[in-house]
């Protein structure tokens, strides 16, 4: 690419950039949100297990929330960073962030799909989004001041 900053070309491939971050981001969010909710009912289980004197149910379900509610997290700090660096690639801002959001996500995807076991279609998905979304960072014309 040329260093033009006007270039047709470059204003594609930052939105199909932003577009891919922000798919990335979009799934991301919604696998938080939703162990959130599972790790909400889990809770309710040791709230249950602790009305029936039951220890066992108890400690087992408050840790079981406790541990999907910090899973939870991990998904909303990968979806917001690839929101923010999907907002600089929009922008054809040439930042460090983006790449190293981009590297958060897939080391992210990488590590939960190792704990579970089960590497799957969606963690396909956005790794490939996030790849693509780096290529076109590293595409994008360099401004020179």
């Amino acid at each position: 690419m040329n260093d033009d900053t006007t270039d047709p070309m470059s204003k594609v491939l930052a939105w199909l950039g932003y577009a891919s971050l922000g798919l990335a981001a979009f799934l991301n969010a919604i696998l938080g949100g939703t162990i959130l909710v599972c790790g909400h009912l889990v809770g309710a289980f040791g709230e249950a297990g602790e009305r029936l004197h039951d220890d066992d149910l108890a400690n087992t379900a408050n840790h079981a929330a406790l541990i999907a509610k910090l899973i939870a997290v991990g998904f909303g700090v990968m979806a917001a960073t690839e929101y923010g660096a999907a907002h600089f690639l929009k922008k054809r801002i040439r930042t460090l962030f983006i790449p190293i959001a981009c590297g958060l996500t897939v080391v992210g995807e990488l590590a939960f799909s190792l704990w579970t076991k089960h590497f799957n279609a969606i963690d396909a998905i956005i790794i490939a989004c996030v790849a693509f979304a780096t290529w076109v960072w590293w595409k994008l014309p360099r401004t020179t001041s």
